[in-house]
């Protein structure tokens, strides 16, 4: 197990983001979103850090588990 440091910054303790997302996408992101989110609508560094820790595993998983399918589907022709 490796261990890495990641260091947040802030040039303030509360700030607003907008982003532009696809509609479709929005849709998902929004949800997902919100589930993270505390009752004011904000959400807590490290929560974000978690959060994209998460998905970023979720995202190597599906990776490698497509490129094992690949490789069975050559294999079999």
């Amino acid at each position: 197990m490796k261990e890495l440091e990641v260091h947040i910054t802030s040039k303030s303790l509360f700030r607003s983001y907008n982003i532009n997302l696809d509609d479709e996408f929005a849709v998902t992101f929004e949800k997902e979103l919100n589930l993270l989110m505390d009752s004011t609508k904000s959400i807590d560094a490290k929560d974000l850090l978690k959060a994209f820790v998460q998905k970023s595993y979720e995202s190597y998983e599906r990776t490698k588990e497509l490129k094992e399918l690949i490789e069975k589907l050559e294999n079999n022709e």
